[in-house]
């Protein structure tokens, strides 16, 4: 797990190859728009997405989530939409990696859904990642087929009047469907060669941020699905371009 400024030096990097254009500018957004980070990561490497969504017209709150426990998380996420909502204007969450499932179990467990306009989750695994199968406590949340899953996955995942959004690169190690009506955005090409280091660069990639900023304007850069209930299982949505070519 690289995070931090570990992620920025890494993000740094491969812009330097060119493979991180800048991208076009954005129609103006408004509202708010609060932004869940992934594991361990904290809120430093999201400012350029924090920054991007600001000229956008957006105001941005980053949350300084560690992802170890998804419940607590979710309730967390839950008085950021409340002090959101009190500003005015229409909210968006935006979750990259686990902070994508603790902003969907908000949504969908604790009734958030019609306080919400956009979810876009970046990069997550909504079905679980094997990986986490071996962590301890409240972090195995994760893993495939866990209480936490079920409960998220039972009937339709995409709940309420809330537009739903999926954003990931074309070699990350998770498809990112759920079941319900989703906007599944054309994936990013691979800035590393590596889905594991793609997923991890994800927030400060410009051309992921240019979708996001096409998200919470409610913007479908991608296809329209609407899978029927109990129709995804955990398996298949792994590894979407290959194991080996996904790096993992």
């Amino acid at each position: 797990m690289i995070a931090g400024r570990s992620l920025l030096a890494l993000a740094a990097a491969v812009a330097a190859t060119g493979a991180l254009a800048a991208p076009a500018a954005a129609a103006p957004a408004q509202g708010t728009v609060v932004i869940v980070p992934g594991q361990y990561i904290g809120a430093l490497p999201y400012q350029p997405m924090k920054a991007a969504l600001e000229r956008s017209g957006s105001r941005v709150e980053v949350l300084n989530l560690r992802g170890l426990d998804l419940r607590s998380d979710a309730a967390a996420i839950g008085a950021a939409v409340d002090r959101a909502k009190a500003g005015g204007g229409p909210v968006s969450l935006v979750g990259h990696s686990v902070g994508g499932l603790s902003a969907r179990y908000y949504l969908k467990a604790l009734g958030g859904a019609p306080k919400v306009t956009h979810y876009a989750a970046i990069g997550t695994a909504q079905y679980g990642s094997p990986a986490a199968c071996s962590q301890s406590g409240t972090a195995r949340e994760v893993c495939p087929g866990s209480d936490f899953l079920a409960t998220l996955n039972s009937g339709v995942g995409a709940v309420g009047p809330t537009q739903y959004f999926s954003i990931r690169s074309a070699k990350e190690w998770a498809d990112g469907r759920i079941t319900g009506p989703q906007c599944r955005m054309t994936p990013v090409p691979s800035a590393t060669g590596n889905g594991g280091f793609d997923h991890t660069v994800e927030p400060v990639d410009p051309r992921v941020i240019a979708q996001v900023q096409a998200a919470v304007a409610g913007r479908c850069e991608g296809v329209r699905a609407d899978e029927a209930a109990g129709s995804i299982q955990a398996a298949n949505t792994l590894y979407p371009a290959g194991r080996a070519a996904s790096g993992g």
